[in-house]
């Protein structure tokens, strides 16, 4: 059975990022997959506290709500993540979590090895102007992140003018979404 970590850095639970989200994750269950979600906007999540922990462990010091993401990551075939673009980036809320990721990678001071290579990536963005490009620099820095964890993107869905919705758009978007959670399913 697949297994599928879902991240969700919107602070809104029926706003688009988490509309697409859903549908992600309806894919990939209607495929028999097993899918354990994080809301990146609990109260009881840390920001990194810089202690070097994870530089010789698996893991995180921060015993918080995220603490069992960490082994859920390991054992995932696939990470689904999404977030609103808030001023050209990813939620205050996905970069907390962004942050409490750097145990993916190992480092020793001159290289950076992933720890957990080879999972599929989804990712899902919304944005309110209408623009791509406001929110491509965001997009591009949580894609480099992914890359250096050895993390393979799939598929990268933008919902750009939420202020003013083009809801034919988003039904085309949330079809794509939900064929996207079930290709991650093999």
């Amino acid at each position: 059975m697949s297994k599928i970590v879902v991240f969700n850095g919107s602070p809104r639970k029926n706003g688009y990022t988490s509309k697409l989200l859903e549908q992600v994750v309806k894919g990939a269950k209607s495929k028999g997959a097993e899918v354990m979600e994080f809301n990146l906007n609990d109260p009881g999540i840390r920001g990194c506290q810089g202690c070097g922990y994870c530089r010789t462990h698996d893991g995180c010091a921060v015993n918080d709500y995220l603490q069992p993401m960490y082994e859920a990551i390991n054992e995932a075939d696939a990470i689904v993540f999404g977030s609103p673009i808030y001023y050209y980036q990813i939620t205050g809320q996905a970069k907390v979590w962004l942050d409490r990721t750097f145990p993916m990678v190992e480092h020793d001071g001159h290289t950076v090895t992933p720890r957990h290579p080879g999972k599929k990536v989804i990712t899902i963005f919304a944005q309110g102007g209408s623009d791509p490009k406001i929110g491509a620099e965001g997009i591009k820095y949580i894609t480099n992140i992914f890359e250096l964890y050895g993390w393979k993107l799939e598929d990268s869905i933008q919902f750009c003018g939420t202020n003013n919705p083009d809801l034919q758009k988003f039904e085309e978007l949330s079809l794509k979404a939900f064929k996207d959670g079930e290709n991650l399913v093999e």
